[in-house]
């Protein structure tokens, strides 16, 4: 079943907008109702998906299609439910003294578009950055208001893995994965109908030599072919590129966004700052039967009557490859331990809040733009480390 939906938003915020920047991150304001408590606070925060949060319906299993298929909050953006997003479980359920809470975070945003998102910027949804200001300098003025009406001001963010090439490169390996476990199923489908058809599958390096599938994740890509005579077409093949990571070659710069994101926030006033690190994915499954079945008909058309039947409804692990998963850890303790360096070690009210480790029933199933990301249950492990870093 997909999730509950967000909470409605109650009555409108109080207050005017002293500033038209103030007025500007109001847009993205939510205040739980019914909250009057004697030591107010205010959550401000930013970052990519994780924190944004990017949460796809269970029926959904697009590639890139957000809309229709991602679920938005009341602001009307896909890819963007402020409230499901483990911050807005920490401010409605988990902080009852919160009663103004900010979220600038975007799906698919690096540290640079939170430090410098200009207006239409699109994020991953396609949605444009409609603010005349970036995160970071609306995030620091909702602070200030917070400071000069005598709230408290808890800043969290996420960020740094959108500056590379993460995202792409999950994409093509989960879609190489995805090939080779239908060419099985067409393979064994053709050798017991007796067809004249071979499912083949090549990997190859960055150089364009065969290599091992364990391999490819270092670049390069994976080609799945069926060989044979259909209607007079030899063979029909389909090829997928997987790109290089470029992590460690950015590794400076994310570390010095941070330091200078930190930097505004603490200057606006901020009292607490927590940075989330990111949670190790190798647990992330999807259907692949279900996505399958949705891009059958993307298939050439003289292959249809060569196919087999329904594709059974499956799970299968989104990184398929033990040396795959085990890469993608290193990578991720890699930024992780990026992302600490560039926090200031000596201020007390900063904080680095290492990941809980989040299960596979603790992430979306959905394939694509869904899988890896927190479903309901993972958005509230986040929120409780959250929680526990804040007190």
């Amino acid at each position: 079943m997909d999730p509950p939906p967000s909470p409605t938003p109650g009555p409108p915020c109080p207050g005017n907008a002293a500033d038209e920047r103030l007025g500007e991150a109001r847009k993205d304001r939510y205040c739980p109702p019914n909250r009057n408590p004697a030591q107010p606070v205010v959550l401000v925060a930013t970052g990519d998906s994780v924190t944004s949060a990017h949460l796809q319906f269970m029926n959904a299993f697009p590639m890139g299609a957000c809309v229709g298929n991602t679920r938005a909050d009341f602001r009307g953006m896909p890819g963007n439910d402020m409230l499901f997003s483990y911050a807005g479980k920490y401010a409605v359920n988990r902080n009852q003294r919160v009663v103004e809470y900010y979220n600038f975070a975007r799906t698919g945003y690096g540290t640079q578009q939170i430090l410098g998102a200009a207006p239409g910027h699109q994020d991953a949804c396609q949605n444009p950055w409609a603010r005349n200001w970036p995160p970071v300098d609306l995030a620091t003025r909702a602070i200030q208001q917070a400071k000069t009406d005598r709230k408290a001001a808890y800043f969290v963010s996420t960020g740094g893995v959108n500056n590379t090439t993460w995202t792409g490169l999950l994409k093509a390996l989960a879609s190489c994965g995805l090939m080779d476990h239908y060419r099985e199923l067409m393979q064994r489908y053709f050798t017991e109908h007796k067809l004249p058809l071979q499912a083949q599958m090549d990997w190859f390096d960055r150089a364009g030599n065969f290599t091992a599938k364990a391999r490819v994740i270092d670049g390069g890509a994976c080609h799945g072919k069926i060989v044979g005579d259909v209607t007079g077409i030899r063979y029909i093949h389909h090829r997928v590129e997987v790109p290089t990571w470029d992590g460690p070659a950015l590794y400076q710069q994310i570390k010095a966004d941070v330091e200078e994101i930190v930097d505004e926030v603490l200057g606006a006033g901020a009292d607490k700052v927590v940075w989330m690190g990111y949670y190790d994915i190798s647990p992330a499954r999807f259907d692949v039967g279900r996505l399958a079945e949705q891009y059958r008909v993307n298939l050439a058309q003289e292959l249809h009557g060569y196919l087999p039947g329904q594709i059974p409804s499956q799970e299968r692990d989104l990184i398929d490859d033990p040396g795959w998963k085990a890469t993608v850890a290193q990578w991720t303790n890699q930024l992780n331990l990026v992302i600490r360096t560039g926090l200031p070690a000596d201020n007390p009210r900063v904080r680095f809040a290492p990941a809980p480790a989040l299960g596979v029933t603790d992430l979306q199933k959905t394939a694509f733009g869904g899988s890896p990301h927190p479903n309901e249950s993972g958005h509230g492990k986040l929120a409780a480390a959250l929680d526990a870093t804040f007190n």
